[in-house]
């Protein structure tokens, strides 16, 4: 095997040594949200001894939110080349708990593959450190997101975890931080779909006449919180989305204009945003019935404007980098249009 190969294989084993010892258990949803909108931990607190102890129980990610749990998870408005983090450190064991924690554990061969003999001697290499037990401080491990391909990611080239004495903090762009935390959360907030209401009716529509739409009920801006659970560690982001302007599509060249764009408002003393089109320039009319079976899809896309603040409160201050995408949430709808027959006497 080459250098640079044995290097890849050494790094691969490292972080399955990782995933073996932290989430080799499933993950498991968080517990539905309480009075203060508690969503719960973003994953499951990872249960490494043979007999299903505590041991290395480490941190969680922990989520509260507003966020409807009906909603749809957030996607960028725009095509932008943005994706959350697909690997990180958190904090996991003291020197004992990663002894016992390292010692115990013998993933099966589905897990390692060809990388057993590197596993092994990784653990070999704690061994002889004696797991800095007797100093003061905790082991940060490597986490990685399941969906992401972790090589193309540069997770191979990561060490699995991390020593950080008592009292620093872990000198790695990687290790858990305000900004990680805001991706993360970034990732986990739901949007509700725009609540429109067309008039008329999606069923009522008549050629040549103007549809308006409004919402049936303001919308909140949603905010998500992701925080490390593990004592004596605050620290916090928060996401938070506001709505910000409805952009919808008539479904067919035959409408004039095809689509609309409008802005959202808050009025003075009344909670949310909405929109009413009623008194807007601009309102789809369609020009044409529909064939019978053959409906319009009427599609109606909210931009939610998406900034971060790096603690757990809504309301402090917006870091400005790195900067957040726009956010977007959809509705659609079939819309059937009739051509209303008048006749004429003289």
């Amino acid at each position: 095997m080459s250098s640079e190969g044995r290097r890849t294989a050494i790094a691969t084993a490292t972080v399955l040594a990782a995933t073996a010892l932290s989430i080799l258990v499933p993950q498991q949803a968080g517990a539905s949200g309480g009075p203060d909108g508690d969503r719960g931990e973003v994953e499951q607190k990872p249960d490494v001894s043979p007999g299903g102890g505590a041991v290395g129980a480490g941190a969680g990610v922990r989520i509260s939110t507003n966020a409807p749990e009906a909603g749809k998870p957030m996607a960028p408005a725009r095509d932008v080349a943005w994706e959350p983090p697909a690997c990180w450190y958190k904090p996991m064991w003291k020197p004992k708990e990663y002894k016992e924690a390292l010692e115990s554990s013998s993933p099966p061969g589905a897990v390692l593959g060809d990388y057993a003999d590197e596993f092994y001697a990784y653990k070999e290499k704690r061994k002889k450190q004696k797991y800095n037990v007797g100093k003061k401080g905790t082991w940060w491990a490597l986490f990685h997101d399941g969906d992401r391909d972790l090589k193309a990611a540069g997770c191979l080239d990561l060490e699995p975890d991390l020593w950080v004495p008592e009292g620093e903090k872990p000198d790695d762009p990687h290790a858990l931080n305000p900004k990680i935390l805001a991706m993360i959360a970034y990732k986990k907030t739901r949007l509700p779909a725009p609540p429109v209401k067309l008039s008329p009716a999606t069923d009522r529509q008549v050629v040549n006449l103007d549809t308006h739409v409004s919402f049936k009920a303001p919308l909140d801006r949603v905010w998500v919180t992701a925080s490390i659970d593990y004592p004596g560690m605050d620290v916090a982001a928060t996401t938070v989305a506001t709505p910000a302007s409805l952009k919808v599509d008539a479904g067919t060249a035959d409408a004039d204009p095809r689509t609309c764009t409008y802005d959202l408002t808050k009025a003075d003393g009344k909670d949310g945003y909405r929109v009413d089109s009623k008194s807007a320039d601009c309102n789809i009319t369609y020009k044409r019935a529909t064939a019978k079976g053959a409906p319009h899809t009427f599609t109606a896309s909210l931009v939610w404007d998406v900034t971060w603040t790096d603690s757990a409160d809504p309301d402090g201050a917006p870091v400005g980098e790195p900067a957040l995408p726009d956010g977007q949430s959809t509705y659609e709808q079939p819309v059937t249009v009739k051509e209303v027959q008048s006749i004429v006497r003289d």
